[in-house]
C-alpha cells in the first residue's frame, strides 16, 4: 500500500527545517516512525522528485529537491510554449501563450485546441505537424499569422513528448521571428535599392582592399572600360593602365593605404579594352570593418574623358583666338565697365601707344589715349548699355590720321554689362582712297551728264542702275527717281514690253549679241512715247558673265 500525502508530509516538513539534509536515523527519530518505514517513504519521495539524496561513505543524506517545477520553467521563456496530450487537449500553456491569446490559463487547460481561444492554431498544416510529433518526429516550420491587421512570423518546433504515465504528447514552441523577418525584408529592400542605384548611376563603383586589389566592381565597368566585373576582381587599378601612368597611381595608393584619408580626389587614366585611354575623376572613402579596422577604399569613378577633351579643345580654341586677336592689324582694347580701367590690349595697340599691355593695365582712357580717342572710350557707356548696340565713330587725330572706332558691350552670364571691347583701325589711307573714288565717281557722273545723248545702265535683273541727266530730261523724271525700278515696266511701252523683256533675258544669258543700233520707243513720265535710236553694249565680269547692259540713245525727231 502506497503511503498517502498525510504520511509523507511530516518528513517533508522536517527536511524543510533542515535544508542541509538528514540521515534516515535522524528522520526516524524526528518524526517518531521506525527506520524501515522512513526508508520506504523516502524511496517514494525520491521517485516523485520531491527529495534528493547524497552519499557520504556508507551514510545517505536526504534533503528537499531544489528543482524548479516545470510550469515555472515554462513561464521563464519568452517563447510561446504549449503542451498537448495525444487527444490534442491543452496540458500546459505558459504566460507568453496566454498573453498572446489574451486568455486566462484556467480557461484553456484541459480543453482541445479547436474548442479553446487558441483556435488560430487549428490549421490543417499545424494538425499535420502535431500528428508527426505524436508519431515521434521532430518538425520545425515557419508560420505567418495575421492579428489585428498585423503580420507576425513564428518559427515553430513540434517536439515529441512522453508524460510520466508513458502516454505520448507534443510540446509546441513558437519563437517570434517577426522583427528578424522585418529586418531581413528591410535589408533585402535596401540591398535591392543599393544594387539598383549602383547599376544605374553613370559612375563606376570600385572597392579596393589593403593590397590595392579590387574586391567589388559595379556593372558599369562594361560600359566605361569594356570589362565585365568578374574580369577585374582581384586585379589592381594599375593592371588597367599604361606603365607611365601606373607608376604615379601606385605611389598614390601606397600613401593612401598607409595613411587613410577621407574624400580623396584625383584623376586616373585607365585603358579601355579596345586600348583607348579613359580619363576618370576618382573620389575615395576609407572602409572600416565592425571593430573599426581599416580594410580599404570605396572608390567612385566618373568618366570625364569627353570633358577633358572639350577642355583641351577650348584651351586650343582660346589660344587660337588669342593669337588671332593679338596679331590682327586693328587695335583691340578691353576695359572693365565698373572701374573704367583697361585689362587687355593686343600687339597693334601696344605699337600704337608705345607701351606694353602690362603698362596699360589698370589705367583709364585719359591716361592712355589722345583726347579725341579718350573721349570716345570714356563717353556713351549708358547709351551702349541701354541699347545693347555697337557704337561707331571716326576720329581725326591732330597729326592727320583718321581712326575708325568701335565700342562693343560685353555682358556676363547674368546679363550685366561687364566689359567694353574697343576696336580702333587706322583708315587714313582708306579714307583718302574713298575720297578719290568719290571724286572720280562725281567726275564720271559729270561726263555722263554732259553727254548730249541719253545713257542708261540696266542690271541683269532688269532694274535701272543709272540714268544720266539727258535721260532724265527726255523721260521727264528728276533726281534719282528711276534708280532701282524695273526698266521694262517703267520705260518700255506695254505693247512691246514682253518682246523686249524676252530679248533682254537672252542677251543676259549670252544667247545673242545686241545689234549695233536699234530703234525703240520709251514712255515718258506724262505717258507720251518718244522714239530713241539705241546703241547697246554688254558689261561682263572677270569670268565673262553678263552683269549689265549699257544703252546710249539719241532721240529721233518726229
Amino acid at each position: 500500500m502506497e503511503p498517502n500525502t498525510d504520511a509523507l508530509s511530516p518528513l517533508l516538513r522536517v527536511l524543510k527545517e533542515h535544508p542541509r539534509g538528514m540521515s534516515v536515523s535522524d528522520l526516524a527519530a524526528a518524526v517518531g516512525v521506525n527506520r524501515n518505514t522512513v526508508s520506504r517513504y523516502l524511496d517514494v519521495l525520491l521517485v516523485s522528485g520531491q527529495v534528493e539524496m547524497e552519499t557520504y561513505g556508507k551514510a545517505k543524506v536526504f534533503y528537499l529537491s531544489q528543482r524548479v517545477p516545470i510550469s515555472a520553467m515554462l513561464n521563464f521563456s519568452s517563447d510561446l510554449v504549449l503542451v498537448l496530450d495525444r487527444d490534442r487537449r491543452i496540458i500546459q500553456a505558459n504566460d507568453a501563450v496566454c498573453a498572446f491569446a489574451g486568455v486566462e490559463r484556467d480557461n484553456i487547460i484541459g480543453k482541445s485546441v479547436e474548442e479553446s481561444q487558441l483556435a488560430a492554431f487549428d490549421h490543417p498544416l499545424i494538425q499535420s505537424r502535431i500528428a508527426d510529433a505524436l508519431g515521434g518526429s521532430e518538425v520545425v516550420e515557419e508560420l505567418r499569422f495575421l492579428r489585428h491587421a498585423e503580420e507576425l512570423f513564428f518559427r515553430v518546433k513540434f517536439l515529441p513528448t512522453v508524460f510520466n504515465d508513458g502516454t505520448p504528447g507534443v510540446t509546441i514552441i513558437l519563437e517570434d521571428i517577426t522583427e528578424g523577418r522585418r529586418a531581413e525584408e528591410a535589408l533585402r529592400e535596401s540591398e535591392m535599392l543599393f544594387r539598383s542605384l549602383v547599376e544605374n548611376i553613370n559612375d563606376l563603383i570600385l572597392n579596393v582592399d589593403e593590397t590595392c586589389a579590387f574586391t567589388y566592381v559595379s556593372p558599369k565597368s562594361r560600359e566605361i572600360l569594356g570589362y565585365a566585373p568578374e574580369e577585374m576582381l582581384r586585379k589592381t587599378p594599375c593592371d588597367f593602365m599604361a606603365p607611365e601612368k601606373a607608376e604615379r597611381v601606385r605611389v598614390q595608393l601606397a600613401a593612401l593605404l598607409a595613411d587613410p584619408r577621407p574624400r580623396i580626389l584625383f584623376e586616373w587614366t585607365m585603358l579601355h579594352r579596345n586600348g583607348n585611354p579613359v580619363t576618370l575623376e576618382v573620389s575615395g572613402t576609407p572602409i572600416y570593418d565592425m571593430i573599426g579596422s581599416f580594410t580599404g577604399y570605396r572608390v567612385v569613378c566618373r568618366d570625364i574623358t569627353e570633358r577633358v577633351r572639350a577642355t583641351k579643345r577650348l584651351a586650343q580654341w582660346k589660344s587660337f583666338l588669342y593669337s588671332v586677336v593679338n596679331n590682327i592689324p586693328s587695335m583691340v582694347f578691353v576695359s572693365e565697365v565698373e572701374g573704367e580701367t583697361f585689362v587687355f590690349s593686343n600687339q597693334a595697340a601696344e605699337t600704337f601707344l608705345g607701351m606694353t599691355k602690362e603698362e596699360m593695365a589698370g589705367k583709364q582712357a585719359r591716361d592712355l589715349f589722345p583726347p579725341e580717342m579718350a573721349a570716345f572710350f570714356a563717353d556713351g557707356n549708358p547709351e551702349v548699355l541701354e541699347r545693347s548696340a555697337i557704337r561707331e565713330e571716326q576720329v581725326r587725330l591732330p597729326d592727320g590720321r583718321i581712326l575708325s572706332m568701335k565700342k562693343i558691350p560685353i555682358f556676363n552670364s547674368r546679363g550685366m554689362l561687364k566689359y567694353m571691347l574697343g576696336i580702333a583701325e587706322d583708315v587714313t589711307n582708306r579714307a583718302a582712297a574713298e575720297d578719290r573714288l568719290v571724286a572720280e565717281r562725281d567726275r564720271a557722273q559729270g561726263y555722263l551728264d554732259a553727254a548730249g545723248v541719253m545713257i542708261a545702265v540696266i542690271e541683269a535683273d532688269g532694274t535701272i542702275n543709272l540714268v544720266n541727266q539727258r535721260g532724265y530730261e527726255i523721260l521727264g523724271y528728276t533726281g534719282e527717281d528711276l534708280a532701282g525700278k524695273d526698266w521694262f515696266s517703267t520705260i518700255v511701252p506695254e505693247r512691246i514690253r514682253d518682246r523686249l523683256s524676252r530679248n533682254f533675258a537672252r542677251l543676259i544669258a549670252g544667247e545673242i549679241e545686241p545689234p549695233p543700233y536699234e530703234k525703240s520707243p520709251v514712255v515718258t513720265r506724262d505717258g507720251r512715247e518718244r522714239q530713241i535710236l539705241w546703241h547697246n553694249a554688254l558689261l561682263r565680269d572677270t569670268d565673262g558673265k553678263v552683269v549689265a547692259m549699257v544703252s546710249s540713245g539719241e532721240e529721233i525727231p518726229e
